[in-house]
């Protein structure tokens, strides 16, 4: 089941029809069986009928007011399910609202083709449209519950800007109001933050109730209030993408690339999941970070101590693709006096129950066992089972988890983590920094800490609030891989010198005048042409005869983004830029600060491969920031890691 709420409060013509072709595009797409419905919303809230093709008839909601699901029940004509004590509601598959596409596919695109902006007035320069995205979400939802509850499906929403009537407001119509910041989350000046987002919460327990998802695209030059919806996509499982307008491929591709389909021919998503952890007696659950909600089911095996969403075994999961992944937290709680012998294994089980898109119920059992280590061993015994970079993940959600639900500096707990951490496997003697060795398991992990201290996940410098949820949404879905990906950034250099890209330090030191860069930092993809290759590529001589190998160089970097960016949910910003130009600024941002290495280069009036040079001209580079290089942060580490009294 598949619910389109669309906002016509759009500021130009030409963002609406685009608009329009990325629905066209979605609704080729579709299977012919899924059910679809349509709200459209701007000042007012209009539910179609498709099951009249003769003319449009819809019910129409004011923007302004909040009413109870029994209200738009009522309203919406749809009889109240019968159902007998103990037995849920059964969907009601004939329905004027939501239908197949199969039967509603032409009424459907016919409404599409003829939309037209929100007429609701305004005035120019001096209000924002009226938006009344909060009043459309409570409708959307009472919908579905009305027609399919406990059925697995999708509200997919496509903002123009913020909710500024009725609940759920972000910010008033009155332009002389500024759009919450960080700078006023932080002085407490948000005023209507609490509000909404209680608003939006309340929304997505309804929908998690029911096994819904809501998704959320988001296309506007302005915040659209991600910051206070996320919590509708976080906790129903649903996606979000936001880009600066619909004119933009991101949102047409990002919402094809949701319909994606499996070898089968099935919907690459299944739905109204559950998750359940069993462990043996020696372990004790925690909690769970990612999109998922507690069920509250208190077992045996359920820790006092909590993390994440803790004090249950089981979780319920409105909706899951291959991407997604979960954190899940444990404790020993092996007592001392009792030994385990080293031929004893501790048993973690995992049993996962979904609907899948062709309707079957599949229950998936995967269970783990890890041996013990005996307490006469030593501490060292634990690494070679030690995955830094799942434990890199881990704890980068663990830090974000913390800094949006409790008061807490983020950077300051995660120095703490570290240098307690490395002071238990590293080894040295005590306060003498020269003699400290990190053993090659977790060599690499106190360099994921010092970008993720540094990146956009954990400061917010430089970002809107709906940019940091945005950010933080997609570290608490992505699997190990694309995490460690948004905690630091992969860089590779094409050279000359090189068939195959390279991979490179974020460092200034990859920058160079004739090699090209590829960085993916999973919400962007950025292709930077050193100083001369960028000289070389204005001059046009990968368009002339034989200067086929610089083409090529050219073009690799290129092939492997579009490849990248092919595979990526949500589509990456794609950015193809120069050195010295004001788009570098996506890769300056990432690199570890300090000085490039000063030397010759060439200035543009050489051509490639011609071994000629000219006057010895020198360069250097220079990122101005607060962050310390990373030398300079594992020197520091080593001097409080040996003298750390724990």
């Amino acid at each position: 089941v598949f619910l389109f709420v669309v906002d016509t409060a759009i500021s130009h013509v030409d963002e609406l029809e685009h608009l329009k072709l990325s629905l066209f595009g979605v609704f080729q797409v579709l299977p012919q069986n899924a059910f679809v419905g349509l709200v459209i919303y701007g000042a007012n809230v209009q539910v179609y009928e498709l099951s009249y093709p003769f003319c449009r008839r819809c019910i129409v909601f004011s923007g302004e007011t909040e009413l109870p699901a029994s209200n738009i029940q009522t309203l919406l004509n749809i009889p109240v399910a019968s159902s007998r004590t103990g037995t849920s509601a059964a969907p009601q598959l004939r329905n004027k609202y939501i239908l197949p596409y199969s039967e509603a596919g032409t009424v459907i695109n016919s409404i599409i083709k003829e939309l037209q902006q929100d007429a609701f007035p305004f005035q120019r320069g001096e209000q924002r449209r009226a938006c009344a995205t909060g009043v459309a979400l409570g409708v959307s939802l009472a919908l579905m519950e009305s027609l399919f509850p406990k059925t697995g499906g999708r509200v997919i929403v496509l903002s123009a800007g913020p909710c500024t009537v009725g609940p759920g407001l972000i910010v008033s119509r009155d332009l002389t109001e500024p759009i919450r910041s960080h700078h006023h989350l932080r002085k407490e000046e948000a005023k209507h933050v609490a509000t909404a987002t209680a608003y939006y919460t309340k929304l997505a327990s309804r929908a998690v109730v029911q096994g819904h998802v809501v998704d959320i695209f988001s296309a506007s030059l302005d915040q659209t209030g991600i910051l206070e919806m996320h919590t509708l996509a976080d906790k129903t499982g649903g996606v979000i993408v936001s880009t600066e307008s619909f004119i933009h491929p991101i949102i047409k591709q990002s919402l094809t690339k949701l319909f994606n389909k499996d070898p089968e021919g099935h919907l690459n998503m299944k739905f109204n999941g559950t998750l359940e952890a069993i462990c043996s007696r020696e372990i004790k659950i925690c909690g769970a970070i990612g999109h998922l909600q507690s069920l509250e089911k208190k077992s045996a095996y359920v820790s006092d101590s909590v993390i994440g969403i803790g004090g249950t075994s089981n979780w319920k999961m409105c909706t899951f693709d291959p991407n997604n992944s979960y954190a899940i937290y444990f404790e020993v709680v092996n007592p001392h006096n009792n030994i385990l012998s080293q031929d004893q294994y501790g048993f973690i089980q995992f049993r996962t129950n979904y609907q899948h898109p062709s309707g079957d119920r599949i229950l998936r059992v995967t269970t783990v066992a890890k041996q013990w280590i005996p307490p006469s061993s030593n501490i060292q015994a634990l690494l070679p089972g030690f995955d830094q970079e799942a434990a890199a993940a881990l704890i980068a959600r663990y830090a974000v988890y913390r800094s949006e639900t409790e008061e807490t500096q983020p950077v300051k707990w995660i120095d703490k983590n570290l240098i307690q951490f490395i002071h238990q496997f590293s080894i040295f003697q005590k306060d003498v920094p020269d003699s400290f060795t990190l053993p090659p398991q977790i060599s690499i992990y106190p360099e994921f800490m010092f970008h993720l201290r540094r990146g956009n996940l954990i400061q917010v410098f430089g970002n809107s609030p709906d940019e940091t949820s945005y950010f933080r949404h997609y570290l608490l879905r992505e699997d190990v891989a694309n995490c460690l990906i948004m905690i630091q950034p992969s860089l590779d250099a094409y050279m000359f010198s090189s068939e195959q890209a390279q991979p490179s330090l974020l460092s200034l030191s990859s920058i160079a005048h004739d090699r090209i860069l590829l960085l993916d930092t999973f919400f962007h993809v950025v292709v930077f042409s050193g100083e001369t290759i960028a000289a070389w590529k204005k001059a046009g001589y990968q368009d002339q005869p034989g200067y086929e190998n610089f083409k090529q160089l050219l073009e690799a970097p290129l092939q492997d983004a579009a490849d990248t960016m092919a595979r990526r949910f949500p589509t990456p910003i794609y950015v193809v830029c120069d050195q010295g130009s004001s788009q570098a600024r996506f890769l300056l941002a990432v690199l570890d600060p300090g000085k490039t290495p000063s030397g010759p280069f060439m200035t543009g009036g050489i051509a490639p491969g011609t071994g000629a040079t000219q006057a010895g001209q020198t360069t250097s580079q220079e990122i101005y920031s607060d962050d310390v290089p990373l030398n300079v942060f594992m020197e520091h580490l080593k001097k409080k890691v040996v003298s750390y009294e724990g």
